[in-house]
């Protein structure tokens, strides 16, 4: 069941967020049950949004890949973490979001702006 998860990282910079994901090599290769990825910051903190096919193929991520990249980059407070059954899913833009392409770039960094 695709499950939809919320992470807040209250000590998180965008700055460290760009190196985390960067590192990550997203684009080149995705992790496996990832659906959707939004960010967002405020007040030094990045609050993050997710659809996953199932909250196993988060957690196998979370765990083997993600937590050893914030690791890496000094970030070892954990995020609090909300994961509940996707209920719905709203995009009355989705072809914005196609023609923009699949990237893990900021989007200033990726060239869009919204």
């Amino acid at each position: 069941m695709a499950v939809s998860v919320v992470a807040h990282y209250p000590d998180l910079s965008a700055e460290t967020y760009d190196e985390v994901i960067a590192s990550l090599d997203l684009d080149a290769n995705p992790p496996a049950g990832a659906i959707l990825h939004v960010a967002g910051e405020a007040d030094g903190a990045i609050t993050i949004s997710e659809i996953w096919q199932t909250e196993q193929t988060f957690r196998a991520y979370y765990d083997y890949r993600l937590r050893p990249a914030l690791r890496l980059h000094g970030v070892h407070r954990e995020p609090r973490l909300e994961i509940a059954p996707l209920h719905n899913v709203y995009a009355p833009e989705i072809f914005t979001i196609e023609r923009m392409g699949s990237v893990s770039l900021p989007a200033g960094a990726a060239g869009t702006r919204f």
